[in-house]
């Protein structure tokens, strides 16, 4: 009976000492994610996108809290879906701050207030929800904006080359994201502007979605060139694919330096069609100033100070010409950065 009881005793002291460690280890979980932030951008790679993440990775280690990239491949086909899911288990997690490029304006908003309601700081990049109640702040471009200085700094130099009718063509990842649809408004709008009652001798076709795949908008692009001769301008909206097939295009038509292009954001893609023209100019965002204020103004939110409800990142103009030097430029800040960084880190 004495060894029954002591044997029973051990047993309790056994459970005792695992839930103890259990609880501890749940304490400790907590406790790491209150320094854990969320950076939800549409994906990580390409020209944009990458200094973006190299922008919030930077951030978040001087501020000393772990970043958590989540993201999906383009043509994920449950990517609305899995994203927000991304927004509910950080949630969950009870992480201190989440960053999110929506890719709807509407369908993110409930799990933004879920997150928000739990006092989990919600700031939106890229692109942004239709009220801005609905969200901490929005860091980024004015997607309108910048798509109407691009329409009419296009429309101006087309007018100076005597271009006075015409087709065009406009090509995006998505037709549905809310920065290609801003984007598009405003280029219109900036168009019609410069041009005035005879912006009405243009036809602008059917947008292209490639879902950033170059072949998907450069056969696309191909069959509007053979279908329209009076084809004078396209206009990419942004991301690897559409500036690589629109310039697989014009290049494989024949129309090098006779179609005019006008890109969105720099990539070193563009250097290889300035000499036979087959980019004109584009208006580029700082993507790595983006990445790096959303941490930083996710951290003032975190840590109770009032930040302003939109941070704007202003766009340049840059013509073909000057795009390689623009580049190397890009390309030192970026370099210069990352050094002031490590000399932080080690101080």
């Amino acid at each position: 009976m004495l060894r029954k009881g002591k044997g029973l005793l051990i047993a309790l002291l056994a459970v005792t000492l695992l839930v103890v460690a259990g609880c501890g280890k749940e304490k400790s979980a907590a406790g790491d994610n209150k320094k854990t932030l969320y950076f939800i951008p549409i994906v990580d790679t390409g020209a944009y996108w990458n200094p973006m993440k190299k922008g919030a990775e930077d951030a978040a280690k001087h501020y000393h809290y772990t970043l958590v990239t989540k993201t999906s491949p383009s043509a994920e086909p449950s990517k609305k879906e899995k994203h927000i899911g991304f927004i509910k288990e950080a949630t969950a997690k009870g992480v201190a701050g989440i960053a999110v490029a929506p890719i709807e304006k509407k369908s993110f908003v409930d799990s933004i207030k879920a997150a928000q309601e739990k006092d989990i700081p919600v700031i939106t990049f890229d692109a942004d929800l239709e009220n801005e109640a609905d969200r901490t702040a929005y860091v980024g471009t004015n997607n309108h904006s910048a798509g109407k200085e691009l329409g009419k700094r296009a429309a101006e130099e087309m007018k100076a080359k005597g271009i006075n009718s015409g087709s065009i063509a406009i090509v995006c990842v998505d037709v549905a994201q809310p920065t290609m649809i801003d984007r598009e408004k405003g280029l219109k709008e900036g168009f019609e502007e410069v041009y005035g009652a005879d912006a009405k001798n243009f036809k602008f076709l059917a947008t292209i979605q490639d879902n950033d795949q170059p072949s998907e908008s450069k056969k696309q692009l191909e069959g509007y060139i053979s279908a329209n001769k009076d084809l004078v301008t396209v206009f990419s909206l942004g991301s690897e694919g559409p500036d690589v097939g629109v310039m697989s295009a014009i290049e494989s038509q024949g129309k090098s330096g006779d179609i005019l292009h006008y890109g969105f954001d720099y990539t070193d893609t563009w250097l290889k069609g300035v000499e036979d023209g087959r980019i004109t100019a584009i208006v580029d965002q700082d993507a790595y100033q983006i990445g790096y204020q959303v941490i930083e103004n996710l951290v003032k939110a975190i840590d109770g100070e009032k930040i302003d409800k939109t941070i704007p990142i202003d766009v340049k103009y840059v013509p073909a010409g000057e795009l390689k030097a623009y580049g190397e430029e890009k390309s030192k800040v970026k370099t210069d950065s990352a050094e002031d960084e490590t000399k932080e880190s080690t101080k």
